[in-house]
């Protein structure tokens, strides 16, 4: 992948006006878990459908006459559980989409490998990166996400996620999701490394269980314990255990994830601290099952309706309510823990610009390592 295409976005990610560079797309209320930590809980009991392949379609295309889209990310309920999802893939795909991100569970085994296989053959050009959720150790895994067998089921899609990988899948990074809760807090560090150890994925994305929950109690989490979690990808990074994904300005996005891991502590600690303007609905936006498409996870507001624009989302980017909104976050000073939406603060926000250096400065010293793909099998 050549780091000559990521140059259009600079200059947009420091403007304050104009297209969006990332989108989550809800593509399905449907899930085969029951996570008690779920923000998305009301909408996967109620089994929401996510949109037509036709609307998904009019969506990329109206995006990509806006611009180029950076990321997209399908979330849910499971996207897996969709088949037809590698053409809502290809629906941005075929625009130039440089990365594509689907978190999974890692439970639909009949047929999760094959569609990454049909959406890396479809789209060359676009990184797919596959992560697989961990919520702890097997019984607490299990327990979370209430599928009795759960964890080792998950363990067996990223080795299976790994071996395609090993084919020469250059475009396919793999990695694992981990949330921490009051249920695991006292554990998952600890579950991060043996994860590692024994998967060897690429990335470790670390999630702090946040907005309205199935069980709201396991909201409750000791920032502290946060921050260890963080300490130890942190650390397991400089060892050379976790190579990331592999494209350009990955080391970029390394020493990006560390500086907006201590932000979000920050904001979670409650404590005095530098804020950084919210980016959300400036530069990313959120579109769930029915249309409705908000600034961000965590603000139950919206910026406007795709069904009322026939799924074109450049009127309604435009419209004047967008417009109210963007300007109410700013000036109300937003912020949250949502890690997608701090990433982007830090990414392209020249206030965060000198820890990004000092971050970027580190993480270029460190020696190159070995993808996990090249190890010996375990």
């Amino acid at each position: 992948m050549n780091a000559l295409r990521y140059l259009p976005f600079l200059a947009r990610g420091l403007a304050q006006r104009g297209p969006p560079l990332h989108l989550t797309l809800f593509v399905t209320g449907t899930c085969n878990a029951r996570c008690r930590h779920c923000f998305h809980w009301e909408e996967v009991e109620a089994g929401v459908k996510g949109p037509s392949v036709e609307q998904v379609t009019a969506l990329a295309d109206s995006a990509a006459g806006m611009g180029p889209l950076l990321w997209v990310s399908f979330g849910g309920g499971e996207p897996l559980l969709r088949r037809d999802l590698p053409e809502l893939a290809r629906a941005f795909g075929k625009h130039g989409l440089r990365h594509l991100a689907i978190p999974t569970n890692g439970l639909v085994e009949g047929w999760q490998h094959e569609t990454t296989e049909q959406i890396l053959n479809e789209n060359p050009d676009t990184f797919l990166s596959m992560s697989v959720s961990f919520d702890g150790p097997p019984a607490i895994h299990d327990n979370i996400r209430q599928v009795e067998g759960g964890h080792a089921r998950s363990m067996a899609s990223v080795r299976a996620y790994k071996a395609q990988q090993a084919e020469g899948r250059e475009n396919l990074g793999v990695g694992v999701i981990l949330t921490i809760s009051s249920e695991n807090q006292h554990v998952i560090a600890e579950h991060l490394e043996e994860l590692v150890d024994e998967l060897r994925p690429d990335n470790v994305t670390l999630n702090l269980a946040r907005g309205k929950a199935m069980d709201s109690a396991l909201l409750d989490v000791d920032v502290a314990r946060y921050q260890e979690l963080v300490a130890t990808k942190k650390r397991m990074i400089d060892k050379g255990l976790l190579p990331y994904f592999k494209f350009p300005m990955a080391r970029v996005a390394v020493a990006r994830d560390r500086v907006m891991y201590d932000h979000v502590a920050q904001v979670a600690s409650g404590e005095p601290h530098r804020h950084l303007p919210c980016t959300a609905g400036r530069l990313s936006a959120v579109i769930f099952e029915n249309g409705e498409v908000h600034p961000c996870e965590m603000l139950n507001r919206a910026l406007g309706d795709l069904n009322d624009t026939n799924w074109d989302l450049s009127k309604l980017w435009k419209a004047r309510a967008a417009e109210q909104l963007r300007d109410e976050i700013h000036a109300t000073r937003c912020e949250c823990t949502w890690e997608c939406a701090q990433a982007d603060n830090v990414l392209f926000n020249p206030r965060a610009w000198p820890d990004l250096l000092a971050s970027s400065l580190a993480v270029s010293a460190l020696p190159r390592v070995a993808r996990a793909a090249d190890k010996p099998s375990r």
